[in-house]
């Protein structure tokens, strides 16, 4: 009997994948509500996007990548095609495995050292002008760089290459997790909006209109200034205000789902609502998603920049926006605070923009790939 009831449930929700992450949001929201009333602290606010981005990442991005190894491959060989595409995959793994490894072989970023203050990168030397009490004049000394500091310092002593590092980890919290809930948000609006059409598709897409003619980062900043910089606020706001573009663009690709043969026979076997939605709908659009996700993350990330730039960001934590804007106010002294993370900032959007394309690419059958 319990096995009927779950089968049936598990039908109703569009399988067991969506029943395994229904029930999962169930725990997490259990586990916040202790949080909040009865124990003082049982995991980081970061720990509950972690596992909710992995819950979403093995159902939804491991599992069906797995289970059409032969369809996986194929996109595969098309997207290898794409050279800058995989150039930037390399890129972006290779910085995931600094940010996860490198705070473990690198300084605390928040070490100040002011004997060591605004030392140049190996390779570079500059010059200091020093006030000297003994001869009461000034003396002009010669700071090279220093492997201690192959990044150099910044104008607190603070060793570059651990800061980088930091915000390396913080630019692709905020990119990946706030993506992933503004896609989320996005594709169940889109594929409802078109699906049930009438009113809901009026009053779901009137909202939507309305959302998208605030300006997106004038929204940001006034949220954030009113409710406070932390970096879990952050990506909140960024998922629950990102989702609009998303919503569109999936919402007219459904549209010409609904009234396939499939969804048709799916709705005359007496297949629920839901079962259709997240078992036909949302499928055949994840190709349009993942495409919409990979370019939706360089925006996200410069986004977090900007924020950090003009001094909304997180002030626990040290993001490349951060070092900007300490390093814009000294580029006559200490060039390297400001080029650095800029440089990393670029390298960074360009290379999920490079892979968006590819896999864009890859999924469109017109490709000449």
């Amino acid at each position: 009997m319990r096995y009927r009831m779950m089968r049936q449930t598990s039908r109703k929700v569009g399988g067991k994948r969506n029943l395994i992450f229904i029930g999962t949001l169930l725990v997490l929201g259990l586990i916040v509500l202790l949080d909040i009333y009865l124990v003082d602290r049982i995991l980081e606010p970061m720990g509950y996007f972690y596992l909710f981005f992995v819950a979403v990442a093995v159902l939804y991005g491991v599992y069906p990548l797995h289970a059409n190894r032969r369809l996986t491959r194929y996109y595969w060989e098309r997207t290898k095609r794409h050279r800058l595409s995989v150039l930037g995959l390399a890129f972006i793994i290779l910085l995931v495995a600094v940010a996860l490894i490198g705070p473990l072989l690198t300084q605390d970023p928040t070490r100040v050292n002011f004997d060591e203050k605004n030392v140049p990168p190996v390779g570079f030397t500059i010059q200091q002008s020093i006030y000297d009490l003994d001869t009461d004049k000034f003396l002009v000394r010669e700071i090279p760089g220093t492997y201690q500091h192959p990044l150099g310092t910044d104008d607190k002593g603070r060793d570059l290459l651990a800061m980088l590092v930091s915000g390396a980890r913080v630019s692709l919290q905020v990119g990946l997790l706030a993506t992933l809930i503004a896609i989320l948000i996005g594709t169940i609006m889109g594929v409802v909006s078109a699906y049930f059409g009438g009113w809901v598709d009026q009053v779901l897409m009137r909202f939507t209109d309305i959302m998208m003619t605030f300006p997106f980062f004038i929204l940001l900043v006034f949220i954030i200034f009113i409710f406070g910089p932390s970096l879990v606020f952050i990506i909140l706001v960024i998922g629950l205000t990102g989702w609009t573009g998303a919503a569109r663009l999936v919402r007219s690709e459904a549209l010409s789902l609904r009234t396939r043969e499939f969804v048709m026979a799916s709705r005359s076997l007496g297949a629920s609502d839901a079962r259709i939605v997240f078992r036909h709908l949302i499928p055949n659009v994840l190709s349009s998603v993942i495409v919409i996700a990979t370019l939706s993350i360089p925006g996200v990330i410069l986004a977090e920049a900007a924020l950090s730039f003009i001094g909304l960001g997180d002030p626990t934590v040290t993001s490349w926006g951060m070092i900007l804007n300490a390093g814009q106010r000294s580029l006559d002294t200490a060039w390297w605070v400001a080029v650095e993370p800029g440089i990393l900032l670029f390298l960074t959007v360009l290379a999920f923009n490079f892979l968006g394309d590819g896999i864009r690419d890859a999924f469109d059958p017109r490709s000449q790939l």
